[in-house]
């Protein structure tokens, strides 16, 4: 077994008495997703060390903790043990972000099966400024009432049984992450740190979320929704006629990519290509080819110092500033951005 300190151990983010860190608590339960609780954290505990780091002598942005239902050793899916700081009795009256992980096999029925920790975070819910869910920890957010009339998202493999036994959630299904007011749900596992670079966002804006991405070589937001699948994985299990679809665009993206374009390179109806093609990626035909050149783009901006302009062109944008509404769209930076954090000439 593996021991983990306590995230409120002297000297986390610092021993400076600073002013209004924002307090952000993770509940964990026995049989929880280990990834799920360190990676959203560390998110915040990077904001934290990168503010400091652009204005020395500052606060902390986020003092962070995690609660449990008894304070004792917690045993992890992955065999791990976790020691919380605080029973969930002792939760600060001034926390800020309540998350709530996600957990594999039983351990969520059980969780869920806990009258008393259901009815703990409903009431906690409702008195923190923001709640949150990460991966299949929406349906214990469910499960206390949190998500009823509200739009929410899960693991892709829970999305049936959110759907079904809470009717009351308007459930997203191709969702990487979801807010709606203060509520806030993700899709799986490692959707949870795109969750928490968000709320950064949200917190202190897009320029340190950057900053916190780049540090963790990850997108600031991430293409595509969890049903989609990068599209060198996509090529390798396609019937035949899609595959030689998907190859012949990947080689004309500077051609007009348009749905009766593609119909008429398999011989059938725009509106039965569409059905199928959907079927077959996941995706609309637009969105996928607006994928495509994207990914067509990243590489030209991470290793050359062409213009972005000619970029633009040879990747099939209409203009520079569609490939700059594309981008924001898909990964939520600019082409400029993009360049800035991941460009190596």
């Amino acid at each position: 077994m593996v021991s983990i300190y306590r995230t409120g151990h002297p000297g986390w983010l610092g021993t400076m008495q600073e002013a209004s860190p924002k307090i952000v608590c993770m509940l964990v339960y026995a049989g929880a997703q280990s990834l799920d609780i360190s990676g959203p954290l560390e998110v915040f505990a990077l904001a934290s060390r990168q503010a400091q780091d652009d204005h020395p002598g500052r606060w902390p942005l986020y003092r962070l903790h995690i609660v449990a239902m008894r304070d004792e050793p917690i045993t992890m899916a992955a065999g791990m043990r976790l020691l919380p700081d605080m029973p969930c009795g002792s939760l600060p009256d001034s926390t800020d972000t309540l998350l709530v992980c996600g957990g594999m096999g039983d351990a969520l029925d059980c969780a869920r099966a806990d009258a008393a920790l259901v009815e703990w975070l409903r009431l906690s819910a409702a008195r923190v400024r923001r709640v949150a869910s990460v991966c299949s920890g929406a349906l214990l957010l469910a499960e206390a009432g949190v998500l009823d009339g509200r739009q929410a998202t899960t693991h892709w493999s829970d999305l049936h049984e959110l759907r079904t036994r809470y009717p009351k959630v308007r459930v997203e299904s191709d969702a990487i992450y979801t807010r709606d007011g203060e509520v806030w749900t993700s899709a799986g596992i490692t959707a949870g740190m795109d969750l928490a670079l968000a709320m950064v966002a949200a917190d202190h804006g897009h320029a340190l979320a950057l900053k916190v991405a780049k540090r963790m070589v990850m997108a600031s937001k991430r293409s595509g929704g969890q049903s989609q699948f990068s599209s060198q994985l996509q090529a390798q299990d396609l019937p035949d006629q899609f595959e030689q679809l998907a190859a012949w665009i990947a080689a004309n993206l500077q051609a007009r990519l348009d749905v009766d374009l593609l119909a008429a390179r398999l011989h059938i109806s725009p509106r039965q290509f569409t059905r199928r093609f959907h079927a077959t990626f996941g995706t609309t035909p637009q969105k996928y080819v607006e994928q495509q050149r994207i990914e067509a783009a990243k590489p030209l901006l991470e290793s050359t110092a062409k213009e972005i302009k000619r970029i633009a062109a040879e990747c099939g944008f209409a203009s520079d500033e569609a490939m700059r509404r594309a981008f924001a769209r898909q990964l939520g930076v600019s082409p400029r951005d993009y360049r800035e954090r991941f460009g190596t000439v």
